[in-house]
């Protein structure tokens, strides 16, 4: 079975920079993105993919908003919010939910933690 990413960042440089990175790691995923919220609900429900890696602050729907929508209809994906918000209160609501919290910007061990934290989801 293929695992699929879903990138969610309203910047498009960043998505760019961690497909780019995630690829480089792992070969075998199909990579997908949106470009908000909203673009990620209907990427995931029409995706169905295994792991999620999302900003917290974007236009029209937030990441944590979206996440909170998706993760009761998707048991399975690992969810991961990658952002550049590091005040302590955003990171114990977003952990406090099931939701796994790592700080921008975007490099090599950022994209390795969040494929450890699917792994250790899917043993």
């Amino acid at each position: 079975m293929n695992n699929t990413l879903l990138i969610v960042d309203d910047s498009r440089v960043s998505r760019m920079i961690l497909s780019k990175v995630f690829s480089s790691l792992v070969s075998d995923w199909t990579v997908i993105e949106a470009e908000n919220g909203e673009g990620a609900i209907q990427q995931a429900e029409k995706y169905q993919p295994s792991l999620i890696i999302m900003d917290l602050n974007m236009p029209l729907l937030n990441g944590l908003d979206a996440a909170l929508i998706l993760k009761p209809k998707m048991p399975n994906t690992t969810f991961v919010i990658l952002t550049a918000d590091i005040q302590e209160s955003s990171k114990a609501k977003v952990n406090s939910l099931g939701i796994h919290f790592i700080e921008k910007p975007i490099t090599e061990s950022v994209v390795r933690q969040a494929l450890e934290f699917w792994g250790a989801e899917h043993v």
